[in-house]
């Protein structure tokens, strides 16, 4: 959304102080609307898990403090919107610093530390809406008022997924809403043959792979770290083939381009762009297969003739070494290196990566944020073991 839309909640445990917290909020924002949310009661911590992700140390103690009674959705537009960089373990967020203060400030009204909820960030209420409302983005915001009546919606359910999804559409509606991707290949006829005999999992590319597992979770666990989730769909389970900057599919740079250049599909998911498409199918075909399949070449042909490349040819594509040969180059033109290479791997080293991000931490916010931050990701990461 990029009409300055934010949200806060309420919940159970701090509605005493809902009045004086919706006057003030008034008194800052325009209130569009405000829904009174009930999720069942056996299904709230998993909710809770889904909806805050691995920003969330200790579910029990969140549960105990929300309460699991209904609770309050205020979303807000903010029109003078205060922005600054925030600094997180994972790197940058723009925040709003409207929100993010007045959230701290309602938290000491209450007097406990996360009793109040605020999306500090575009790409948070995104996220958080679609979980929570369970539509695609384009439909809630179109359906708001420009401001709220004073009527208290009902809305009594769980977030969206929370039980499996009950079509291919449902999910790609969540996804759409709450992570940066795309389905990488073999989408041509998607999502109406969901898998087929020779693809039977759905391919993802993403930046969001910290926030993936827990949307697709329905059982209250993730899987551990680096295990491929599984979505359930129409009470069938399909796996998801995920790739991720940092594990050496592709160069980081290209996994940050494709996303920057994704196409929209008119079936309503993101897919690469053809040239993005034509090149990753290549390349897959001969550093990842190491084998040129009738099915890769038709494709790869076919997008040749759409995009006017005249050198990728039938002879091309059947020398393999010729082949190889012509994606180095492409690679070298766009400055993409092979992930496994010395000079990549030494660049792109995951100890090198964070003491940068420590020392950056360390300078600009402190030690005692750089603890925090510290605790938190050996919390995670226990919790992905387990």
């Amino acid at each position: 959304m990029d009409n300055h839309l934010y949200l806060f909640i309420i919940w159970e445990q701090s509605r005493n102080k809902s009045e004086e917290i919706i006057n003030d909020i008034s008194s800052k924002f325009i209130i569009r609307e405000i829904f009174e949310i009930s999720w069942n009661k056996k299904n709230f911590l998993n909710n809770l898990i889904r909806f805050y992700g691995h920003s969330l140390p200790d579910p029990k103690k969140k549960t105990l403090l929300c309460g699991t009674g209904p609770f309050l959705l205020i979303i807000v537009q903010d029109r003078n919107p205060n922005f600054r960089t925030g600094i997180v373990f994972n790197g940058k967020i723009t925040i709003n610093d409207n929100i993010a203060k007045n959230k701290m400030k309602y938290r000491e009204w209450v007097g406990e530390e996360f009793s109040i909820h605020g999306s500090i960030s575009a790409k948070e209420t995104d996220h958080n809406l679609t979980l929570l409302l369970r539509k695609p983005l384009s439909e809630i915001q179109n359906n708001l008022p420009e401001m709220w009546d004073g009527t208290v919606k009902q809305f009594k359910s769980d977030l969206i997924g929370c039980n499996g999804w009950k079509s291919i559409e449902e999910f790609l509606i969540t996804l759409n809403g709450t992570i940066n991707y795309v389905i990488l290949r073999n989408f041509e006829n998607f999502p109406r043959n969901l898998i087929s005999d020779s693809h039977n999992d759905i391919d993802i590319l993403t930046d969001g792979d910290i926030i993936l597992p827990y949307i697709c979770m329905t059982d209250g666990s993730i899987p551990p770290r680096g295990k491929m989730p599984q979505v359930v769909i129409n009470q069938k389970t399909i796996p998801i083939d995920w790739k991720r900057p940092g594990d050496n599919f592709y160069d980081k740079r290209w996994y940050n381009d494709i996303l920057k250049r994704r196409i929209l599909h008119k079936n309503g998911f993101y897919i690469p762009s053809q040239e993005d498409y034509l090149y990753t199918l290549f390349y897959h075909m001969i550093f990842h297969k190491k084998l040129i399949s009738d099915e890769y070449k038709k494709k790869i042909l076919e997008l040749a003739k759409t995009l006017e490349l005249n050198e990728i040819s039938e002879e091309l594509l059947g020398n393999f070494n010729l082949s190889k040969r012509f994606i180095k180059k492409y690679m070298k033109n766009m400055k993409y290196e092979h992930p496994t290479s010395l000079n990549y791997r030494l660049k792109n080293n995951e100890f090198t990566r964070l003491y940068k991000i420590s020392l950056f931490l360390l300078k600009t916010q402190g030690l005692s944020f750089l603890i925090k931050e510290f605790n938190a990701k050996i919390i995670r990461s226990i919790s992905n073991q387990n």
